[in-house]
């Protein structure tokens, strides 16, 4: 079994945490059944992303792919995400944690962004 999360960093604005939840359950009926997707917060909501990793271990996912869901690679994608990671790994040496490029990074994403003129 593998697991998605998509790492969100969290607001005070509830309709911008619900944004996540729906992209994320659009995810999940857009995606393998083998793959469990997860949303995670870093900061302001819940779930955290130390839940959200919890959830996927207690769902026997052997490996976890982390997608940090970051327009540009500020501190919390080159240090917090890979902090928790990192937690993680020493813990679980049996379980593959890939963190994956953030949305500026990713392929195609010049493409989106003249798709919506």
């Amino acid at each position: 079994m593998e697991a998605l999360i998509i790492v969100a960093h969290g607001s005070k604005v509830k309709s911008s945490n619900d944004e996540i939840v729906e992209i994320v359950s659009k995810i999940k009926s857009n995606i393998d059944d083998s793959i469990l997707v997860f949303h995670a917060f870093l900061e302001l909501s819940e779930p955290s992303v130390f839940k959200a990793i919890t959830n996927a271990i207690a769902e026997n996912c052997k490996k976890i792919k982390i997608f940090p869901y970051f327009l540009a690679a500020g501190k919390h994608v080159q240090e917090d995400i890979p902090y928790e990671i990192k937690k993680f790994k020493k813990q679980y040496p049996e379980i593959e944690f890939i963190l994956l490029p953030h949305i500026g990074q990713c392929n195609g994403i010049e493409d989106m962004i003249i798709s919506n003129l």
